[in-house]
């Protein structure tokens, strides 16, 4: 894979002039050049930049990491690993091993972190905001969308096995919890119904790339209460306007709420979150009615 610099500087966070500069005094990369004198960057650039963004980021002087091999920046990496606590640390910290397809590795930080801060918030705090940067990532090169399923499928299994210690509901609110998309919902729905599951609400999970019909069939079969619906941004508000109100509609006389970025002004008997936190502090105000 090769990348202008236009595209490194939107991958690593680090402005093309930076770059240039760090080229030029401290031979941080030696980027190939086309027939018309354009840079071209590779892979093993793009890690390289990567680590010394994040270390230059935690205090080091560029001149001390610039030449640093491979080995030795992922050495200083692990370092800081296990020194930095904030939650940007945490993100940088998955988002490395993420990267380097290191399996090991991100358990190991993702573990510590559902240990020392609890499941709920590591994922409210380090994991969401870590696959928000994934699917940024991800519009600016298709490259990384294999670097974002493995995430997404070690995140998945974690959600997983935290959902099936939690026991079954008995309050009287019962959510049915479905996207009518399969592009990247799977694992918000996963945590939102995680969320329900645990402050102990009744829960009908259908998942995924359902439509509203068929989703508004399982509720009434079901005799759910409450309905989360999740989804991707629209392209435009028209798109997002027609969703939701066919959603409005297909629920008539149920309590709805929809966890996703509304692109409309239009106005809708729909309890709307923008993020998972904010759906997670009403479900806990909701479980101490």
């Amino acid at each position: 894979m090769q990348y202008s610099i236009k595209e490194i500087a939107n991958l690593t966070g680090v402005n093309a002039f930076t770059i240039r500069i760090w080229e030029k005094r401290y031979n941080l990369v030696s980027p190939v050049r086309t027939d018309t004198n354009i840079r071209v960057y590779s892979q093993s650039d793009l890690h390289k930049i990567l680590a010394v963004a994040m270390l230059v980021k935690r205090g080091f002087k560029i001149s001390e990491v610039a030449g640093l091999s491979p080995e030795q920046l992922s050495e200083k990496l692990r370092a800081l690993e296990t020194m930095q606590d904030d939650s940007e640390s945490k993100i940088n910290a998955l988002l490395t091993a993420a990267d380097r397809f290191d399996e090991q590795q991100f358990e190991k930080l993702l573990n510590r972190d559902i240990l020392s801060s609890g499941f709920e918030k590591a994922m409210i705090d380090t994991v969401v905001p870590m696959v928000t940067a994934l699917e940024q990532r991800w519009i600016l090169s298709p490259m990384f969308q294999s670097v974002k399923q493995f995430a997404y499928d070690l995140i998945r299994r974690k959600i997983i096995i935290a959902a099936d210690n939690e026991p079954s509901g008995s309050a009287r609110n019962k959510f049915l919890v479905f996207s009518t998309r399969g592009d990247d919902c799977e694992m918000v729905l996963m945590f939102a119904a995680y969320i329900i599951k645990k402050y102990r609400f009744p829960l009908v999970y259908i998942g995924d790339n359902i439509d509203i019909d068929t989703a508004q069939l399982a509720a009434n079969a079901s005799e759910c209460t409450h309905i989360l619906m999740t989804d991707k941004i629209y392209p435009n508000s028209e798109d997002m306007s027609n969703l939701l109100s066919r959603y409005e509609k297909g629920f008539a006389g149920k309590t709805k709420f929809f966890l996703g970025n509304v692109s409309t002004t239009d106005s809708y008997k729909i309890n709307i979150f923008s993020s998972v936190k904010m759906f997670a502090d009403y479900i806990v105000h909701l479980s101490e009615k």
